[in-house]
């Protein structure tokens, strides 16, 4: 019995081994595989939308994210992260343009080649860029609103164009809407009869989409920044604009650094230095007698055009 009790024990204890011989080779697989299955599920939930910096507007007119688009002919500038595809620019890439979204840019003749290169720029932020979801309108998700434009770019905009002819003073709302699209209230003019300078210009074609925040001291009466530069965190819509977005992005957990309601800047957070207290800000200061503020936005489902002239 004692021997058929190990016989029986060994058959028994063998089982045991084996069993465990097993489960350890299962522990050493999973603690194997376990890092990889972890490392895959961290890069399948990070390669979306999180894998580039920036999103896109939910509005339908953008990508559902950003990502290379390294085949644009236009807006070259984002094509390392765009919410826009070749497709969606193509009325921008043509040259001349005669019409963006439901607003034609010719209604006094083609733009010439400099005036239409800056409009460009403009449109290709608002098509392109994974940062212009920083500046949302209020009332409208897929609007932005005072987007801050730096004020030497107002005025080389203002320069490039103020030669060429326009007929609406505020591109989103001065216009008689037709089938035909946008048409002329007016008699067309230059640049230069129609807005008074580069800040008339930025913070008045496309709505209160803009406001213009002075970089160097270009304009009578601004209170300027010295020669330190773009310290108030505004645009050139060039590739300098990467530090500023860089600056913003490094500085977002840091509330009260950011906080510039005390200079005025409306939907505006950007590490930049208050002004002096005696300084109108800028959407108080007024063109034609309406402020900046109560302008509309670029984009128009409130008007007949349903879509935006970017």
């Amino acid at each position: 019995m004692r021997e058929a009790d190990g016989g029986r024990r060994t058959p028994y204890k063998h089982r045991h081994t084996t069993q465990q011989t097993g489960e350890m080779g299962v522990t050493k697989n999973v603690s194997k595989t376990l890092p990889l299955v972890l490392a895959y599920v961290l890069a399948t939930l990070t390669g979306c939308s999180c894998s580039q910096e920036g999103a896109c507007m939910q509005d339908g007119k953008h990508k559902d994210s950003p990502g290379p688009e390294p085949y644009l002919k236009e807006c070259r500038l984002y094509a390392e992260n765009a919410c826009c595809s070749g497709d969606d620019i193509q009325e921008i890439a043509a040259s001349p343009v005669s019409r963006v979204g439901d607003i034609f840019w010719d209604r006094c003749g083609a733009l010439s080649a400099s005036c239409e290169a800056f409009h460009k720029r403009v449109a290709c932020f608002a098509h392109c860029s994974p940062d212009a979801v920083r500046w949302p309108h209020p009332h409208r998700p897929s609007s932005v609103q005072a987007v801050p434009l730096c004020g030497s770019f107002c005025r080389d905009w203002f320069e490039a164009c103020k030669a060429d002819l326009t007929c609406a003073h505020n591109w989103v709302s001065d216009w008689k809407w037709s089938p035909q699209g946008n048409n002329c209230t007016g008699k067309c003019v230059t640049y230069q009869q129609m807005y008074q300078d580069g800040r008339d210009l930025c913070e008045n074609l496309w709505g209160d989409s803009f406001v213009m925040v002075e970089d160097e001291g270009g304009e009578k009466g601004e209170v300027s920044e010295g020669s330190e530069g773009r310290s108030c965190g505004c645009l050139t819509l060039s590739p300098s604009d990467r530090e500023v977005i860089a600056a913003l992005r490094a500085q977002e957990e840091d509330p009260d650094e950011l906080d510039t309601t005390k200079a005025g800047l409306p939907q505006y957070r950007a590490p930049c230095r208050a002004q002096s207290a005696t300084a109108s800000p800028p959407q108080a200061r007024t063109n034609d007698g309406n402020s900046v503020m109560r302008k509309r936005s670029l984009f128009v489902e409130d008007v007949e055009g349903s879509g935006s002239g970017f």
